[in-house]
């Protein structure tokens, strides 16, 4: 008579010792069908009675039975999920587990009825059924804000084992899924959560897992989600007033920290007015375009002082207020000071050079003097207009560059004027000639000498 020596390819076999006696382990999963091999010699003893118990088979028949047959008809069967599949006419009296679940695991007896006394043939096997995986969910978004996201999310094959519970991830698009992810844990029943603490407007990764007593299932789709814009959390940097003139001020800036942005600048908010810490007093807004980084109030009273602040603007909203700057406009006496000649020195390799620049209301010159070893000294002026007064740090160069504008001032007036003066006394000696001579005409010619001489001649009779 055979033993119970195999199952079908979806379960799997371990020899293990009991009660002195070799047994068979068969694996399987929950779901499958899994068999239990027992047979005997049928040419040789013809048909006989089985039966199929859980647990060691005891003297006689089988405890805890789940199948019997008498020849080559089941008799009982403890559940429609056990069958006898095998030629039973052969001998193969194999037991099948259908849907096969947690609860099958354990000991399983077979017991041929051989006729005689003590000539039974018993053989034990062991089944264990492991729970399956289950099927990851189907995540979705349900809605997105600046700092939390909703999902929500359908459930996949349970592994023919309950559910017990889903596991949600969350990480920044630029981490990867073993470091910095947050991860919870949710109820069996639920299908939707949120997940809370964001950063606006960043981007992050989102995928699920269904959890059994298998263990995870592999993860879900992942989601790519880009929060929603908020208010700038941060004002602009580095913000700094200058007075330019009696009548403006400049204020210069950047912009808020990356991470406190909370999405595209547009452009940012002026707010300024005369400063006074017992008033209030009507305040300028001023809006500026993205990119700005400076800007200049003009029209400004003289010797007043200005309080200035200044706010990030982005898709989202006005972000908090700079730190209140106060800076006063300048006197007319402070503008004249400030245009006064400002002088740089630059030193070269082969020779030296002196810049000077001479500013006034209306006009401002820059004259470059250079020593040169080998070509000695050259001034050469770049004037932007004819100015009204000079001045440089240089009293030799000054007192030269001056004498050499003044003669250029001179001959500039002298030569229209010596024009302008020929040719009154041309038109005065014309008029006399022809008061004088009755007949006749005169002529002027031009001789070599470049001097002007003056002829006459009568008109033939």
């Amino acid at each position: 008579m055979e033993g119970c020596l195999g199952s079908q390819e979806e379960t799997g076999l371990v020899w293990i010792r009991l009660g002195g006696a070799s047994t068979v382990t068969i694996r399987g999963y929950v779901g499958d069908v899994v068999t239990l091999t027992c047979k005997y010699d049928a040419q040789y003893y013809g048909p006989l009675s089985v039966c199929w118990g859980r647990g060691h088979i005891p003297n006689s028949g089988c405890d805890n039975e789940v199948i019997r047959t008498e020849g080559v008809k089941v008799t009982h069967s403890a559940s429609v999920r056990y069958h006898l599949q095998g030629d039973l006419r052969a001998g193969d009296v194999s037991l099948t587990i259908i849907q096969a679940q947690m609860k099958d695991s354990g000991i399983y007896g077979c017991r041929v009825d051989i006729p005689g006394w003590f000539n039974d043939q018993k053989h034990h096997l062991a089944l264990d059924i492991q729970p399956v995986p289950p099927d990851p969910p189907t995540v979705a978004i349900r809605e997105i804000s600046a700092r939390s996201i909703s999902v929500w999310w359908s459930a996949g094959f349970d592994g023919n084992t309950p559910i017990t519970g889903y596991h949600l991830e969350c990480k920044s698009q630029t981490d990867s899924w073993v470091d910095a992810v947050r991860g919870s844990n949710v109820l069996p029943w639920e299908r939707e959560t949120a997940i809370n603490d964001l950063r606006p407007f960043s981007t992050y990764n989102i995928r699920m897992f269904t959890k059994n007593n298998m263990g995870l299932s592999k993860p879900s789709n992942v989601l790519t989600i880009t929060t929603k814009d908020a208010a700038p959390d941060g004002p602009p940097q580095d913000v700094k007033l200058q007075a330019l003139s009696s009548h403006s001020i400049k204020i210069t800036w950047r912009a808020p920290e990356l991470s406190l942005q909370n999405g595209l600048i547009r452009g940012y908010q002026l707010r300024y007015s005369e400063y006074s810490p017992h008033e209030r007093l009507p305040v300028r807004v001023v809006h500026l375009m993205d990119g700005a980084e400076s800007f200049t109030m003009n029209n400004l009273q003289e010797a007043t002082e200005y309080s200035v602040t200044l706010h990030t603007i982005n898709n989202a909203g006005l972000g908090p207020s700079s730190q209140e700057l106060v800076c006063s406009t300048l006197t007319n006496d402070d503008q004249q000071h400030m245009t006064t000649t400002q002088a740089t020195t630059e030193v070269q390799t082969e020779h030296s050079t002196s810049t000077i620049a001479t500013t006034t209301s209306s006009t401002e010159t820059w004259l470059l003097v250079t020593d040169s070893p080998t070509q000695g000294q050259r001034v050469d002026d770049f004037s932007t207009a004819s100015p009204l007064s000079n001045s440089t740090t240089d009293p030799v160069l000054s007192k030269k560059l001056g004498t050499e504008e003044q003669s250029g001032h001179l001959v500039a007036i002298l030569v229209p004027a010596l024009v302008v003066g020929l040719l009154v006394v041309m038109a005065i000696i014309w008029q006399f000639r022809r008061t004088t001579f009755k007949k006749g005409n005169w002529n002027i010619l031009w001789k070599n000498n470049d001097f002007l001489s003056f002829g006459d001649s009568e008109p033939a009779l």
